[in-house]
This record gives C-alpha cells, structure tokens and sequence, in this order.
C-alpha cells in the first residue's frame, strides 16, 4: 500500500513540474496555434468553377477484357467551395472526374461522375460535377494482325520510279474496342521522303496506326524496317531474229529464230541487240524427233543484272 502512495505521490509531482516548467514558452505555443487556427478560419471561403477537368475510367473489367470505345465527352466542369488562396492555385489538369466502370458490361451504359476527392487540398470542397453522368459505349477488347503498307511523300527525279519495296516485319498485331479493330484491314508507317531519291535505302519508321481506339500490341514491334530500290523508269521492248541453237543432237528447230520480248532499265534495254540474248533447246533424242519444245532464252552477262525476259514467240519450237 505504500508503495503505491509513493507512486501516486510521484506522479502528482511530475504533472505539477510539467505543467508549471517552462509555463511562459507553453502559453506562447498555445497564443501561436490559436492565432494559426484563426487565420485560416478567418480565411474568406470562395467558390470558383474549373473548365475542362479530365474524366477518367476506373475499374475496367478485365475478364473479360473491355474497353470504353465511344463517349459524350472525355471532360467535366466542376464547382469549388473553399479559401481564396487555395481555388486560385488550383488547375483543372491536377484534378479528376471518376467514372466508377466496376461489373459494367458490354452495350451503352450510362455512368455516374464523381469527383476524385483525394486531390483536393484539405480546405477545399465539391460543390457540383456537371454533367453528373457521361454516356459510353463498352465494348469486348480484341487483338488482330494486319499488314503494314509504307506511306510516301516527294518526288522521285524525272524518269525514275520505284522498283521494289519491302517492309520487315510485313504486319502488326494491333488490340482494341472490337469495332474498331474490325474496319481496320491495313496500317501505315509514318510519312517517308522520296524527294531527290533515286538508288536504294532503308529506313526504320514507325508505325501509324490511325485511330485513337486502336494501339499496338505489346508482343508486336512499334517500328518497321523499310527498305526501296528507286532506279530508271522500265520499258520493253521486241528483238527479233534470235536464232534457237539445238544442243545436244543433229536437229534443226522450226522455226529457227524467235521474237523476244525484255524489259528493264532504258539505258540497258535500248542498246541490247540479238548477240545479247541466247535462246537454246535441248536435243531429246531419236525418239523425240518432231516433238514441241519450248525454247529457254538467257540474257548476256553485260545486262544480266538489268535486264529480264519477258516473252518469247512462238513459245515453242519443233525439233527435227
């Protein structure tokens, strides 16, 4: 029992040192608080309104996996109650109006707005969100590969055209609101100069899809490798009389020269002549004789590169 009169008297005596120990600091601290919470109380409340504050979708269901395809509006104008100090620092961009989209489902759906209350500074308060709902449409999230097409811009040099392109990889896995995604049967890369081309280049460009509901997939590259060969403006042309050699055996062909038709670059094509071009069938043998056979035409090793046959008449010979 005196023990515990002993431990009660002790603790008399601390409160009676803390209370008077430093009295005038503790009654300054008290005066500051005070005065503290006046000024702010006293502070005059305003109301301020803030134009175009995003709306954004939360809660999204991702099984099965949707999306909000299409919109009334994609911004709210919201009413604010609170000091004058705070409204004037406030910016509609630091805020949010919150579409709740929990155990929403496919179809048009109308949906109440919120304002995101935990963005707002203590003293400040939500007096009104307009418009209080926003009307969407939700649709399933769907994925599809497609094939990418290049996307020129410029002049190619006078007499010059493009000779091949080639786009690696050819397609693109996109994902997106299934509407979307189903009137989506090619994409573009992102616009490449032809001007003052006229040889072969490569570029890496990227990919323009052209639709905001649309996005690349993330297995899928967000770049293309475009390769163009640029070169001379092709032409044909018909060389007659080139003799149809027999090897192999002692036969002669009917007839014995063929019409060849080339086609390439102007430059190689307007000085090639018969020498240039050898048309040969092969001899099949005694039992063969008088058979039709079709003669193979190669082009010389000067224009080989530059040049490619076309057609040859007649398209075939009779051996004899």
């Amino acid at each position: 029992m005196k023990r515990l009169l002993d431990y009660v008297s002790a603790l008399r005596e601390y409160g009676r040192d803390y209370l008077l120990e430093n009295t005038g600091l503790k009654v300054l601290a008290l005066l500051i608080t005070a005065v503290l919470w006046l000024s702010v109380q006293s502070r005059p409340v305003s109301e301020a309104t803030l134009a175009s504050v995003p709306i954004e979708f939360h809660n999204l269901p991702k099984s099965p996996d949707l999306t909000v395809s299409k919109y009334d509006t994609l911004s709210a104008r919201v009413t604010l109650v609170g000091p004058r100090d705070e409204l004037d620092g406030l910016q509609s961009s630091e805020l949010a109006v919150v579409a709740d989209m929990s155990g929403v489902e496919r179809g048009v759906r109308v949906i109440p707005l919120e304002l995101d209350k935990t963005r707002l500074p203590i003293n400040v308060k939500a007096r009104n969100v307009e418009p209080r709902s926003i009307r969407v449409t939700v649709e399933p999230v769907v994925a599809k590969e497609v094939s990418v097409a290049p996307r020129f811009d410029g002049s190619l040099p006078a007499g010059y055209e493009i000779l091949t392109k080639q786009i690696s990889p050819p397609t693109v896995r996109i994902v997106g609101a299934e509407s979307a995604v189903r009137e989506i049967t090619q994409v573009s890369t992102e616009t490449v100069s032809l001007s003052d081309k006229s040889g072969f280049f490569t570029e890496s460009v990227a990919i323009d899809i052209g639709s905001p509901n649309v996005n690349i997939s993330d297995d899928s590259a967000r770049k293309v490798q475009l390769s163009v060969n640029i070169g001379e403006i092709r032409k044909r042309r018909v060389i007659d009389h080139v003799p149809v050699a027999v090897e192999g055996g002692p036969a002669s062909a009917t007839p014995q020269f063929v019409k060849v038709t080339v086609y390439g670059a102007p430059s190689a094509v307007d000085r090639m002549t018969a020498d240039d071009l050898t048309a040969s069938v092969q001899f099949p043998g005694p039992s063969g004789q008088g058979r039709l056979v079709a003669p193979n035409v190669a082009v010389s090793s000067t224009y080989s590169g530059m040049v490619v046959v076309q057609l040859v008449e007649p398209s075939v010979v009779r051996l004899r």
